[in-house]
This record gives structure tokens, C-alpha cells and sequence, in this order.
């Protein structure tokens, strides 16, 4: 093969790693059964999300709040903003990890630090054991006033789901690397937000959540990424007189 064609199908895979990468995560992507049967495939092109992801978390958390971002629990953003974006996602989930390094930053720069929106996290740990773990830790890190710091830290270093990414060592490991107290690791491994994190993501089926990530704009349904011209076009009329 020459070098021309080992280019050429190098392109070709690029291009269909980015868009799996942005499909968001569903309960029938999880279970179907053709997923299991081409269990192999998915194998291949897991390898390529992780060189791709590998890319992206050397870069390191792209959500660090503004200085003028206020911050309480799972919002940023004051909670009399005329616009509140409920935004229900999995740590694991690729889809959910673009929007968190892509699209939120641009919506905390330009809404939520002037106190026109408010964004709310809510947890779907729907996609494996892993999941439930990470959302636990970053329930833990809470406590300490870091659940977005920790957010963002999780997502810088997303590796496939359920491969190991987000062990209860690693997790542990990132608490340390953005400086929580040792009592976050004892957090950890109690396990005591695992109902909490359960009745989240039962509160989102509630809602008709079935795939990560998934917005409300003052209730307004959207699943998948939307791009911020997506979002822009939606918040801007809302803001009309405001």
C-alpha cells in the first residue's frame, strides 16, 4: 500500500471517530444486542477513541469557572438567571465530555458569568458500574466544594467506558491531583452518595431522559450536543426585555 493510501484511510478513520465521539449515549446503545454481536468492531473503534481522548486530556479540563461565575452544589450560575439549562449527563459518555469541553465553556463566558442563565448538572449514570462510581466521587469532592473542579477533571480524562478509566483508585487519584483533603479518598470507597446518585438518575427517567447528554432550556427538551449557535439562537430570544 502506498503512502498516498495509508493517508487516505487514515483521513476516513479521523473522520469516523469524530462522529461517534458525538453521538450521544443511549439505554438502547447500551443493551442492544447487535452491539454485542459486533463486539469486535466496537473493539477497533474504541482503540481510536482512546487515541483521540488521549489527545484531548493531555489538554487538561476546559470548564474552569470564571471568576465571575458563581457556584452552589450542581449549578453555576445565580439562581434568579431568566434562563436555567438542566443539563442530565454520564461521565463516561463521549458525547457528554465534548459538550463539557466544547460548548460549556463558550456558555459560561458569554451567559452564565453576566447572570443570564443558570446551568444545572444532574446525574444519568446509566452506562456502567463506572459510572455510578465517578458520579459518587464527584458527589465526594462536593463536599469539599470542588464538584466541578472534580467535573472537569473527570472529563479531561475519559478512556473508553468501563475499561478502567474510573476505578475507584484512579478516582482517588484525581481527587489528589486537584487537591482535595484525604477524606475524600475514605469518601470514595464508603459508597454513601450511591442512592443519591441512583435517585438522580431515576429522577431523570422521570423526566424522559433516555440518552446522554440531555438539556432542558427552561424546559425546552434537547438531546444529543447542540452546537452554541444552536443554543445561542434558542437562550437569546429568552433574554428579549430581560
Amino acid at each position: 500500500m502506498s503512502r498516498s493510501e495509508r493517508r487516505a484511510r487514515a483521513r476516513q478513520r479521523s473522520r469516523r471517530d469524530r462522529v461517534e465521539e458525538a453521538r450521544p449515549r443511549t439505554r438502547r446503545q447500551r443493551f442492544s444486542p447487535v452491539q454485542l454481536a459486533g463486539v469486535s468492531v466496537l473493539a477497533v473503534v474504541g482503540v481510536l477513541v482512546l487515541i483521540w481522548l488521549g489527545t484531548v486530556s493531555a489538554q487538561g479540563p476546559a470548564t474552569t469557572l470564571p471568576p465571575a461565575i458563581t457556584q452552589n452544589g450542581h449549578a453555576r450560575g445565580p439562581a434568579n438567571a431568566p434562563v436555567t439549562i438542566e443539563e442530565w449527563a454520564d461521565f463516561q459518555c463521549p458525547a457528554c465530555g465534548q459538550f463539557a469541553r466544547i460548548v460549556a465553556p463558550q456558555l459560561l463566558s458569554t451567559y452564565v458569568a453576566k447572570g443570564q442563565v443558570q446551568i444545572v448538572f444532574h446525574h444519568m449514570a446509566f452506562l456502567g458500574q463506572e459510572s455510578s462510581w465517578a458520579a459518587e466521587a464527584a458527589e465526594c469532592a462536593g463536599e469539599q466544594g470542588k464538584f466541578f473542579e472534580y467535573h472537569d477533571k473527570l472529563y479531561a480524562s475519559q478512556a473508553g467506558e468501563n475499561r478502567g478509566a474510573f476505578s475507584k483508585d484512579n478516582l482517588k487519584r484525581f481527587g489528589t491531583e486537584i487537591g482535595l483533603a484525604p477524606s475524600f479518598a475514605a469518601c470514595v470507597d464508603s459508597g454513601r452518595y450511591a442512592q443519591a446518585v441512583r435517585d438522580d438518575t431515576k429522577a431523570g427517567e422521570g423526566r424522559g431522559v433516555t440518552a446522554t447528554p440531555t438539556l432542558f432550556i427552561n424546559g425546552r427538551k434537547i438531546e444529543g450536543v447542540p452546537s452554541f449557535d444552536q443554543l445561542k439562537a434558542i437562550i437569546d430570544p429568552l433574554l428579549l426585555g430581560r
